[in-house]
């Protein structure tokens, strides 16, 4: 029976069936009421209820009789195949940490595509000829060193073959498969190193029967051993600590109960939703970070650089260039409502081109926006603008004389070249913005103009009796002069030469993955345009409702075997920066012919 039972245990696994075992034991009452005692005891327990009650359980749960074993087929969820295809070809190396059996996670695997018949697998697991003999022979001591003494053999020869591959055939998918207690004798101190180094080697890791301590250690292990982004994903009570132990931790709402969602950082419904999360949200928030960042390091390096040049015409007297009250709004009032707007709705490509091209992501993961190079580009404009805002200015004005004659001095000169400052650096953003809308416009225009209502009702009031330490009255004479509308034309058309010319030639020699796929889809309608809709006139309410429900799109389930989220063992953990390609962005061709993501086969 014991044979028999398990070679259907193996059937039932590798058709992706979730499998039970049953088994008896005939208790007289005797034994029962002594038991029973012991186990009220434990279950009442303050200290160690759970060890209590394990050591209680172990007592009756021996010498039982194999009645035989069950099996039942758990439906993969909806999206989920498609989901982890799209995440694989975006560059996240994908982990499975699975409490289910080895054949049934393999199953898994193959039907999301983490391996094929292609794929090279590493298989690490204890039911193999030896540990079973050794486990006849029932002596702890020997079955925990014959263990260990084969995951080691493994992991080095494993390692050794990933790298030949790797050389040899780089396009060949490799994955590692380990079972919980290989994995357990695998992180020991000794050879987590091993460990690790074959994990990264391979595009996939699927480890099964492994606990929930297993699966915080492992994602522990990648966090710190390897310094990745990590991110976790769970429904159960079981991949709390496994959440927790990760850079970014999300829980799946369903019938395992709220333990994963409120251990977590996000919360989402079902776990297709974790390509919208990543693909689309995620990297949206990542651009938009790395723009708002580098753009506010662009504009204060502008704005003291001008200070910076005065002081040289000065001889470092300490003499102020900017009224104090330009300098204290400069960022809460002048510069803040535009940078907040590209914060919120900047986006290079629309989501559903996010995740028609996956591959978009990796420019993420290569961290191609926020290098020191582009902060560096940054740097360099704000260094060249300064010079221009304050030479020219200073330049123009040094024949320039007010209506009643007086010669500009000091206060005119720096409200002249406040007010190039503010004009470029706001434009300056609309340059950066991948998607204009009008509250980029809005918000660029309500700048400049605040600026300009500030210094009408800021010069009109005699801040001081002294007329050399303020700015009375000088907006009204820089408007009754002609240069200074010239000045405030020119200036910035002249320090956003450089900046329009980079950019250029940025876009069309060296362009960005995403900057290409625009090009690929500019003549293409809005995804949120309007559409003309189907006539319906001659039906009658109900059937026109019922006939746009029946044209709305729906994702078709692509297997129906075991499904992610359902009872409490199934996880997923997932490295950001698994594989990344070093990126070659003269290399236009190549990523000119990025295929569109496929949808989920039929």
């Amino acid at each position: 029976m014991k044979k028999i039972s398990r070679e259907h245990l193996e059937q039932f696994g590798s058709a992706g069936l979730r499998t039970l075992c049953l088994a008896y034991r005939d208790l007289s009452r005797e034994q029962y009421e002594s038991w029973n005692e012991k186990f009220v005891q434990a279950k009442s327990s303050l200290r160690d209820r759970d060890k209590k009650l394990d050591e209680v359980a172990e007592l009756i749960e021996k010498d039982l009789i194999l009645v035989g074993c069950t099996a039942i087929e758990d439906k993969l969820q909806e999206g989920v195949p498609t989901c982890i295809e799209t995440l694989s070809a975006a560059g996240i190396k994908i982990w499975v940490l699975t409490g289910d059996k080895m054949e049934t996670a393999i199953n898994i695997a193959y039907a999301c595509s983490l391996v094929n018949n292609d794929t090279k697998q590493f298989i690490i697991s204890s039911e193999t000829g030896a540990i079973r003999e050794a486990e006849d022979r029932g002596d702890p001591v020997e079955i925990a060193r014959v263990i260990k003494d084969s995951v080691k053999q493994n992991l080095k020869r494993f390692h050794e073959e990933a790298r030949h591959s790797l050389i040899s055939t780089p396009e060949r998918k490799l994955a590692l498969i380990i079972d919980g207690r290989c994995l357990m004798y695998a992180l020991d101190p000794t050879l987590r190193v091993d460990l690790l180094g074959l994990s990264l080697s391979c595009h996939s890791v699927i480890c099964c029967r492994v606990s929930p301590l297993q699966k915080a250690q492992v994602t522990s292990l990648v966090r710190k051993g390897a310094e990745k982004i990590t991110l976790s994903i769970g429904d159960g009570a079981n991949d709390v600590s496994m959440i927790q132990a990760a850079h970014v931790g999300i829980g799946i709402s369903g019938q395992e109960g709220m333990q994963a969602v409120m251990a977590s950082d996000f919360a989402i419904a079902q776990f297709r939703f974790l390509t919208d999360l990543l693909l689309v949200h995620g990297r949206w928030s990542y651009l938009r970070l790395c723009k708002v960042i580098t753009y506010f390091f662009y504009k204060n390096l502008t704005f003291t650089l001008t200070q910076f040049w005065f002081t040289f015409q000065t001889g470092f007297s300490g003499q102020r260039f900017y009224d104090d009250w330009f300098q204290s709004l400069y960022n809460v009032i002048f510069t803040a409502l535009p940078v907040i707007i590209v914060g919120l709705f900047d986006k290079d490509v629309s989501a559903s081109l996010s995740k028609k091209y996956p591959q978009l992501y990796k420019e993420g993961i290569r961290n191609s926006f926020f290098k020191w190079r582009v902060i560096a580009v940054w740097g360099f404009f704000a260094f060249y603008q300064s010079i221009v805002f304050f030479y020219f200015t200073a330049a123009a004005s040094r024949h320039g004389q007010g209506s009643s004659g007086k010669i500009l001095g000091l206060w005119d000169v720096s409200t002249m070249a406040f007010t190039c400052v503010v004009v470029t650096v706001n434009l300056r953003l609309l340059m950066a913005c991948n998607s204009i809308t009008r509250w980029h416009y809005i918000s660029v225009a309500g700048s400049i103009v605040a600026w300009f209502m500030f210094i009408f009702i800021y010069s009109a009031i005699m801040t001081s009796f002294d007329r050399q330490e303020n700015v009375y009255f000088v907006i009204y004479v820089l408007m009754s002069t002609f240069f200074f509308y010239l000045t405030i034309v020119l200036v910035p058309i002249i320090a956003l030469f450089g900046d329009f010319l980079y950019l250029s030639i940025q876009r069309w020699l060296f362009p960005y993955d995403y900057q290409i796929i625009q090009e690929q889809h500019k003549d293409e309608p809005h995804e949120y345009s309007r559409v003309p809709l189907p006539e319906t006139s001659h039906l009658s309410p109900e059937e026109a409702r019922s006939y746009m429900i029946s044209m709305l799109p729906r994702e078709s389930s692509k297997h129906t075997g075991f499904a992610f989220d359902s009872p409490g063992y199934e996880s997923f953990f997932a490295s950001q920066q698994g594989i990344g390609v070093p990126h070659k962005p003269w290399d236009v061709a190549r990523r000119a012919s990025m295929k569109p993501q496929r949808a989920g086969k039929s």
